[in-house]
Parts: structure tokens; C-alpha cells; sequence
């Protein structure tokens, strides 16, 4: 498998638990990649909402390990 890159797009594999407020990242849910690490792990933000002109959006962040996504675009 191919290590993921800072800024690379991602999709889980399997379901995780964001880092910051618990909520569950399901399985299949985009994400870009904020910081990559040598052993395979990588820290991504995931949008359940997006951004908009009234809107903030719903962003979470969670810790994957490797296997846990797959490389969309790098």
C-alpha cells in the first residue's frame, strides 16, 4: 500500500472515531489528508456538511492507521 501524502485525498475503510468530539467517521466517507506519518498513519479532516456563504460547516478530524483508508488522490 502506498503511504498517504499531506493534502492527498483519502476514503475510510473502516469506521473511526473523531479525535476531538467522539462522533463516528463511517466507512466509505472522503477525507484530505493534514498530516502524514512514516509508520503509515495519517491525520485527516472529514466534512459532514460542507462549507457554505451561511453556513460554517460540520468538520471532524480522526486518526487512521494504515489499512484503515485507501488513497484516492495523492
Amino acid at each position: 500500500m502506498t503511504a498517504a501524502k499531506e493534502y492527498g485525498l483519502i476514503r475510510t475503510t473502516a469506521a473511526t472515531e473523531s479525535i476531538f468530539d467522539g462522533r463516528t467517521i463511517p466507512v466509505g466517507m472522503k477525507g484530505t489528508v493534514l498530516e502524514a506519518r512514516p509508520d503509515g498513519s495519517c491525520l485527516a479532516e472529514f466534512a459532514f456538511a460542507s462549507q457554505t456563504a451561511d453556513t460554517d460547516g460540520d468538520f471532524v478530524q480522526g486518526i487512521l492507521t494504515r489499512g484503515q483508508y485507501e488513497i484516492i488522490e495523492i
